[in-house]
This record gives structure tokens, sequence and C-alpha cells, in this order.
């Protein structure tokens, strides 16, 4: 089995990464008021999340029948996707700091989430780097 298709796994969720931080979330806050963009983002982040899981199980799913087993791309995509499994499990502590009003925690929680994506983006960029 060829890798290419972990490729293409990885730089669609490194460019949805990158689309969401360059593109969505700035234009989330520059067009709408706090609360319509809570309530956007609040639906959004679960369906981000859930795409970043589904990629990364596809990826692994496609590593174990991989004829030749690459241990470094299998724990990179392991540990891109336990990122993105913690962040989607911080979705409800984020909220709860902030429906709380709470915002050193609030400050705190979304500091994590963002520092776990771009770990991931991170390392996707390297394993494309790598692969290419």
């Amino acid at each position: 089995m060829s890798i290419s298709p972990i490729l293409v796994i990885i730089s669609v969720w490194s460019g949805i990464i990158i689309f969401f931080s360059a593109v969505v979330a700035p234009t989330v806050f520059k067009s709408l008021g706090e609360r319509e963009a809570g309530v956007f983002l609040r639906a959004f982040f679960p369906k981000y999340y859930n795409f970043g899981i589904f990629l990364g199980i596809i990826g692994l799913i496609y590593i174990y029948f991989m004829s030749e087993k690459d241990s470094l791309l299998l724990i990179m995509i392991a540990i891109m996707t336990i990122l993105t499994i913690s962040g989607k499990l911080m979705i409800p502590i984020i909220n709860n700091a902030r429906d709380s009003s709470n915002e050193k925690s609030f400050k705190t929680y979304h500091l994590i989430s963002v520092l776990m994506n771009v770990v991931t983006l991170i390392i996707g960029v390297i394993l494309i780097g790598i692969y290419i």
C-alpha cells in the first residue's frame, strides 16, 4: 500500500487547521458580535474536532493495513489524534469557564486548546516535509 493516502489525510487535516485559524476565526470575530460568535463557535467546534478525529482514525487504520509499517508515522498520527480528541474533550470545560464568567480559567483552557491545535499542525507539516 502506498503512503500517498496518508499524505492526503495529513494535508487535509493540516489545511483545515490553517483555514480555521487564518480565515474562519478572524472572519467570525470581525463579522459577528461576541454573543453570535460564541453561538457559531459552539456549533462549529464539535464538527471541527470530529472531522480531525475521523481523519486520524482513518489514517491509523490505513497505516495498520500497510504492508510495511512505519512506526514514526503511526506514532505521530496517534499523537495528532490524541491531541484532537483532547481538544474535543475540552469543549465543555472551556464553555463552562466562559459561562461562569471565569475569564482566567477560560483563557487558560483556551490557550491549552490552541496549543494542542498548533502542535497537531506542526506535527502534520513535519510529516508532510519528511514524506514528500
